[in-house]
């Protein structure tokens, strides 16, 4: 597992090294969002509400409000299903639909635990009357002490459009989850956020606070 992790910095290097030299504009923005889940047992619930800016944090970039359910099939595999609505006054105040798919295998040894979750998103533009496929890959790498609160990651997670195959983001995370209580936690992160502008690569640092309850 201690590979894994490695091979996480690794290939985060080495793809922000590759694309550093194309960046065409750098711009500082946040992520906040507050999410919900309730357990059934293998089962369970979940809604979320996030908002995102950008332009040096003076404007909204979107926000989206999702809801969803999933299944523990066992103690390393979950899957859900989700609805998303997006409002995204970057884009011209465009709205979107999504449903999204969520596949999440998680591997775990005394206090390291590392996740692949492939993300399937359907997302419909009405005003268009277009819809987009892309495929999230997402590897997570994280770390708790015994008896801390604070839970350390690293992670790393790369966009791929169906309908063209080309590549569309990327995000590089550090940041870390914090118990409360519980089932009450944050989660702190910096963000080095990767993207296709007009066959271009520009970036975006991003500052980003959560709050999750489970019940």
């Amino acid at each position: 597992m201690k590979k894994i992790i490695v091979t996480l910095l690794a290939v985060t290097a080495v793809f922000t090294a590759k694309t550093a030299h194309a960046q065409t504009t750098s711009d500082l923005g946040t992520w906040s969002s507050v999410q919900l889940v309730k357990s059934f047992g293998a089962p369970y619930a979940m809604a979320r509400l996030e908002h995102r800016s950008y332009d040096h944090v003076q404007a909204t970039e979107c926000w989206f409000a999702m809801a969803g359910g999933g299944y523990n099939f066992n103690s390393w595999l979950k899957g859900d299903l989700s609805y998303e609505y997006w409002q995204i006054p970057a884009a011209g105040g465009i709205t979107q639909h999504k449903a999204v798919l969520c596949l999440t295998e998680t591997l775990k040894r005394e206090g390291l635990a590392v996740a692949l979750r492939e993300k399937y998103e359907l997302a419909y533009n009405p005003d268009a009357g277009a819809f987009t496929n892309t495929l999230r890959t997402r590897l997570r790498g994280q770390y708790r002490a015994p008896e801390s609160r604070w839970t350390p990651y690293l992670m790393y997670e790369f966009f791929n459009s169906f309908d063209t195959g080309k590549w569309v983001r990327s995000l590089h995370y550090a940041g870390t989850e914090i118990s409360l209580g519980k089932g009450h936690g944050l989660d702190f992160f910096y963000m080095f956020h990767l993207y296709d502008k007009g066959g271009l690569t520009a970036a975006c640092h991003t500052l980003g606070i959560g709050y999750t309850f489970v019940f």
